[in-house]
């Protein structure tokens, strides 16, 4: 039977990086925001409190490191993939039915839509999430139509493509939207 769509990833450790950045955008606002606020509380205790000299610098350097490395766990996982693949990278192909869709690389299955639980998408990659650590990342340059095909998979999965923002472009909704679970 031939496909609705074909796309692929060739991937290197540029995109593994981008990967699991995207997935701990995804799937840990909330960790985001919580090492975000634990930061900002121990820059203000060391500003605003009578502390020795020493104590304020650690409470700065704890504070500023947790404040401005956002993605540092994200990163972390993806150097440990980096490095056990020893530069050792899949090419991964897909290919759209009606019904679902197949994935070949590193062994091949089908894939039901109905499995699908996010679709998220940035300037350069699709990534369709199953799960938490199942997902399918897509190089965008690899479709004829990505546009028709972002539309084709919303219809089929009756879900919508969402771009993951960083947390200083964050609005109450967005806010709402995480701590309703949704």
């Amino acid at each position: 039977m031939k496909s609705k769509y074909s796309a692929s990833i060739h991937h290197d450790a540029h995109t593994i990086e981008q990967l699991y950045r995207t997935q701990y955008y995804a799937y840990d606002k909330l960790r985001i925001i919580t090492r975000f606020i634990i930061g900002f509380v121990l820059i203000a205790i060391a500003l605003f409190l009578p502390l020795s000299l020493w104590l304020r610098g650690i409470l700065l350097l704890s504070g500023t490191w947790l404040v401005s490395s956002t993605d540092f766990p994200a990163q972390v996982r993806a150097d440990k993939v980096i490095q056990s693949r020893h530069n050792n990278f899949p090419e991964m192909h897909y290919d759209f039915h009606d019904g679902y869709f197949n994935v070949s690389g590193e062994g091949s299955m089908n894939i039901s839509y109905d499995k699908i639980s996010r679709l998220i998408y940035d300037s350069h990659y699709l990534y369709i999430f199953m799960s938490r650590d199942s997902v399918c990342m897509i190089d965008r340059e690899t479709l004829s139509d990505a546009d028709a095909f972002m539309k084709f998979i919303e219809t089929v999965t009756c879900k919508t493509w969402h771009k993951e923002k960083s947390l200083l472009s964050f609005n109450i909704e967005d806010i709402k939207h995480i701590f309703m679970g949704a």
